[in-house]
């Protein structure tokens, strides 16, 4: 039986073990460790399988697995590609990928699908790797008729080859992953578009807020949407009006369109859907309503420019009424950007571990105080600096595993210490 091995054994690593195995391959999963000889660990195997949390430039094991690839001796894929090989044929997926909104607009894509009776099913980065969706189905778990729509990554569009999307939508592109390569914010917009190599041109479709010379069927004038030039639905009787969600939106219409005819759309099963539809946990989450002050949980935030969406879509009062906490991992991004916001914030609570980055690009635009690595510290800190009629929001411009295991754990602890009342407000 021949071999392949699997490097990282989070998620992705174990789905792509489960896939190997039912495909007939012999899987071998390794993480890096200091006991681990990386280039015996890699050696003999004619296909290495990488998991997106492998990170090229200071993981050993990767690094030897790129020596055998350059020696010819062997292949190195993502999990998203080995997936995608193993699909059954037609092979049809949808592909979503930018540095903010993918989550939103793949749940919504697939919300709006299935509200057609197509069966969409959630795939990728947002959870259920794409090795367990083509393993589901070979097993006969999901139908033949199974369309994924897939949560893509910079980390998991690294390794591709053969994966070929029906069509797939890059939303935007901003400062984020830098710490990742040694390129920075260039290579890293080039990993981003390897997601169209293999789609028709024409299937190759862009968020709004870019400014490509592209064809659109979906656009948005004042608050309503349209397709094809005509009138689809009042963006007021949703809760997709922000502007971000604005572009989740006519992203994940766009992708609607190159599987059911546009006519299908102007119905009301088409409108109800759009109009029940409801962001997921974490994005502008409101989680308490406490002496005036509105708590906000924006953990999914993880960006600077995520955090300007943010804001942007708050109500403005006329002067900064935000109370905001910035911080968490350092991936090397440029925090500048922040200093603009002078306007909504009137005060930041920075904790983690680029606390000291994010307060020298902000410099004296608004108050910060340092509170740092102490979560606890950093929310009681903004509670004081909060006076009724503020909003008090958690959005940390950075990823979480510095301090938490994920985005969420981070949220759900701010969630947390917001409805337990805790706590002297600035009163």
């Amino acid at each position: 039986m021949e071999q392949c091995l699997v490097l990282g054994s989070g998620l992705s690593g174990r789905a792509a073990v489960r896939l190997a195995r039912r495909i007939g391959l012999e899987p071998v999963m390794i993480s890096d460790g200091p006991e681990v000889d990386a280039g015996q660990a890699v050696a003999g195997y004619p296909l290495i399988v990488a998991s997106p949390g492998v990170k090229p430039l200071s993981s050993p094991l990767y690094r030897a697995a790129m020596r055998r690839i350059e020696a010819g001796e062997a292949e190195l894929i993502s999990e998203l590609e080995f997936g995608y090989r193993a699909l059954p044929a037609p092979r049809r997926l949808l592909a979503v990928t930018g540095t903010n909104g993918k989550t939103t607009t793949t749940e919504l894509t697939c919300h709006l699908l299935q509200a057609l009776g197509v069966k969409a099913v959630p795939a990728g980065n947002i959870g259920l790797p794409l090795s367990d969706i083509a393993c589901d189905m070979l097993e006969g778990r999901l139908g033949p008729e199974t369309l994924p729509v897939v949560e893509v990554s910079s980390f998991q569009l690294e390794r591709i080859r053969d994966f070929a999307p029906v069509a797939a939508v890059l939303l935007n592109l901003e400062s984020d992953h830098i710490d990742r390569y040694a390129g920075g914010l260039a290579e890293y917009k080039l990993v981003k578009f390897r997601i169209f190599q293999s789609v028709p041109a024409e299937n190759q479709l862009f968020g709004l807020s870019m400014t490509l010379p592209v064809g659109r069927r979906v656009t948005v004038e004042g608050h309503e949407l349209l397709v094809d030039g005509k009138p689809l639905i009042d963006l007021t009787e949703t809760r997709l009006d922000a502007p971000h969600n604005r572009e989740n939106l006519a992203a994940a219409v766009e992708l609607v369109l190159r599987v059911v005819p546009a006519g299908q759309l102007f119905t009301p099963e088409f409108t109800r859907a759009v109009e029940t539809f409801a962001p997921g946990r974490h994005r502008l989450e409101t989680v308490a309503v406490r002496h005036g002050i509105t708590f906000i949980n924006d953990s999914k935030a993880t960006n600077p420019a995520s955090v300007i969406a943010a804001l942007n879509s708050l109500p403005d009062p006329g002067s900064p009424n935000i109370v905001i906490l910035l911080g968490g991992l350092d991936k090397g991004m440029d925090f500048s950007s922040l200093a603009s916001q002078a306007h909504r914030i009137k005060f930041a609570a920075l904790f983690g571990e680029c606390r000291a980055r994010i307060a020298a690009a902000i410099g004296d635009a608004f108050p910060a105080a340092d509170c740092g690595c102490d979560f606890r510290l950093a929310f009681d800190t903004a509670l004081k600096n909060a006076v009724p009629g503020d909003i008090m929001l958690l959005s940390p411009a950075c990823a979480s595993m510095d301090m938490f295991k994920d985005y969420k754990e981070r949220g759900d602890r701010f969630t947390e210490l917001a409805r337990a009342g805790s706590g002297s407000t600035g009163r």
